[in-house]
């Protein structure tokens, strides 16, 4: 084990391994990195699912000194459009309205993936479900496809496929060619808000909003009251790679006024990325003591954060 470098915080709350579809970190490395690194605590946050569990479990056997708990992200429609969630703490024994509602993803995943060959077809490019289906197979492992399906593709990869079978020129027209996609089928939304958060918080999850910047519209304290009632937040992410570090303190502020925790994350999503940004989100050690407080219950590891801190 090495120290952690000082301009790393020892925990990670933001993290995706290849079972999200446009990640290819592997499990086994982010937990080895962790461990070389010296960090206390990190949380996989894949996208739509808790399908890396599993791995997420096992990996926790191999290197107990490193807290972590079952965590996802989940994108959700709200008033202001789609919004990301970090929700933390699932059970490990996943009940059924839980389960009903990551089926939900799966299908959005599917659906998506299969609007976007539709859409590209009436435009008159020849790019179909096989098509898809083979460029996720040159990134996504067999099994990740094999529980989760023919899902939507990575937008960097499906950039470059475009440019390779030169449905585009180049690069910079990938966004306008995405537009006229999205007008020539029909996409189906995020799921509701109302309608996955309250499952989230029912199974004992907490939910925290993910890079927040953006969403709270700079710092605009009413969209940030708007927000925290309709995704019902228990956090903010007030460290991470999109947020200016001289808002960190004005949404810790906000945080403590509220009773939320504050978390800190890199959203780390590829091997390579893990040994320059693993923890390096800029927030403080005192963060992960606050929010293991919140957690304490649902920690894998580190002895089971000793002993559920010794019976509390």
């Amino acid at each position: 084990m090495t120290d952690v470098a000082p301009d790393r915080a020892s925990y990670d709350l933001h993290l995706h391994t290849c079972w999200s579809y446009d990640a290819s970190a592997a499990m086994d490395t982010v937990f080895a990195r962790a461990a070389a690194q010296g960090m206390r605590c990190i949380t996989i946050t894949d996208h739509h699912v808790l399908d890396s569990l599993p791995e997420m479990l096992a990996a926790a056997q191999t290197y107990p000194q490193i807290i972590t708990l079952p965590a996802a992200e989940l994108t959700v429609t709200t008033s202001i459009g789609p919004v990301d969630l970090l929700c933390y703490g699932f059970p490990l024994d996943i009940p059924a309205t839980l389960l009903q509602v990551l089926e939900r993803y799966h299908e959005w995943q599917r659906r998506t993936g299969a609007a976007i060959c539709r859409g590209m077809q009436a435009l008159g490019f020849s790019f179909t479900d096989a098509d898809r289906l083979e460029l996720l197979e040159r990134y996504r492992p067999a099994r990740t496809l094999k529980i989760q399906g023919a899902t939507h593709v990575k937008n960097g990869r499906l950039r470059d496929y475009f440019v390779e079978r030169a449905f585009i020129a180049d690069a910079a027209e990938y966004d306008d060619l995405m537009a006229r996609v999205r007008q020539a089928a029909d996409f189906e939304p995020y799921p509701p808000v109302d309608q996955v958060v309250p499952v989230v918080k029912a199974v004992g999850a907490l939910v925290a909003i993910a890079h927040p910047h953006g969403y709270f519209s700079q710092g605009d304290e009413r969209r940030m009251d708007q927000l925290r009632h309709e995704c019902q937040l228990d956090g903010v992410e007030c460290a991470h790679p999109s947020v200016p570090p001289e808002f960190r303190p004005r949404y810790r502020e906000y945080c403590v006024r509220h009773g939320m925790f504050s978390t800190g994350g890199s959203d780390c999503h590829e091997d390579a990325a893990l040994e320059a940004k693993l923890g390096g989100h800029g927030g403080p050690e005192s963060w992960l003591d606050e929010f293991l407080e919140r957690m304490v219950d649902r920690v894998v590891g580190a002895s089971d954060r000793a002993g559920r801190a010794a019976g509390s």
